[in-house]
């Protein structure tokens, strides 16, 4: 599926609708409901793989209620490596970045930072040992995000994202997106949420962000290197991971 020149999957920009400050206290509870769960698991893979990864600072971009930084600080710590290792943990949304604060806590291994992903102002050139976002990719233009990533990391530096993608079988990828299309409506009727800003963005972003081999191209003529991905359940989701020559 191709995406517009702008490559924002979802068509979403926060200056106009501010949606994340309006859900922060509830975004884990959706993200559970709209996984089912699942995305417990993925992003469990995720930290792992970030955990085990060489260097002692990790950017974590579009960091949200920060599930990432949570996983894997509690990694870092099981191996007794915290004190030489750091994450700032960003988002664009203060709102969101203040749910993180109060999961992860204050202490000398993280930094809360409010930054735009497009931009990270305040992020020296060739600085960070490892980037990371999960599933914010689907609501930013990825061109950007990309370009900022290639910016902050040092020569070798590591790019992990997680995010939707596509199920290998066509039926089963038709079927899947038929039944969030019924799904997500049917939340905000039940919760009485006359928000739809959230469930239109997560579910647009769903049908119209690129399948595994389609990101993989982007990320290699961006510039990255060593490009490969990693399934989970059945393909819902991509682990996509890459290397700064």
């Amino acid at each position: 599926m191709h995406n517009k020149p702008t490559h924002n999957a979802a068509a979403f920009e926060p200056a106009a609708d501010d949606v994340f400050a309006r859900i922060a206290g509830r975004y884990d509870t959706l993200c559970d409901i709209f996984s089912l769960y699942l995305h417990r698991r993925w992003k469990a893979r995720m930290a792992q793989c970030i955990a085990q990864a060489p260097g002692s600072l990790l950017l974590d971009v579009a960091s949200g209620t920060g599930d990432i930084p949570l996983r894997v600080l509690r990694r870092w710590r099981a191996g007794g490596a915290t004190t030489e290792r750091h994450i700032i943990v960003s988002d664009l949304s203060p709102a969101m970045l203040a749910v993180a604060h109060r999961k992860l806590g204050e202490n000398a291994v993280v930094d809360y930072r409010v930054l735009n992903a497009y931009s990270l102002d305040g992020i020296a050139d060739n600085s960070v040992d490892a980037f990371s976002i999960s599933f914010g990719m689907k609501i930013m233009d990825r061109d950007q995000v990309v370009r900022q990533a290639l910016r902050v990391l040092k020569p070798g530096g590591l790019f992990f994202c997680l995010e939707a993608s596509h199920i290998r079988w066509q039926a089963l990828h038709r079927a899947y997106l038929h039944y969030m299309r019924w799904c997500l409506p049917m939340i905000a009727k039940l919760k009485g949420d006359q928000d739809t800003s959230t469930y239109r963005y997560f579910l647009k972003g769903i049908e119209e962000f690129p399948d595994q081999a389609a990101l993989a191209l982007e990320l290699k003529a961006a510039g990255l290197r060593n490009v490969h991905w990693e399934n989970m359940t059945l393909g819902i989701v991509a682990l996509h991971m890459a290397k700064k020559p």
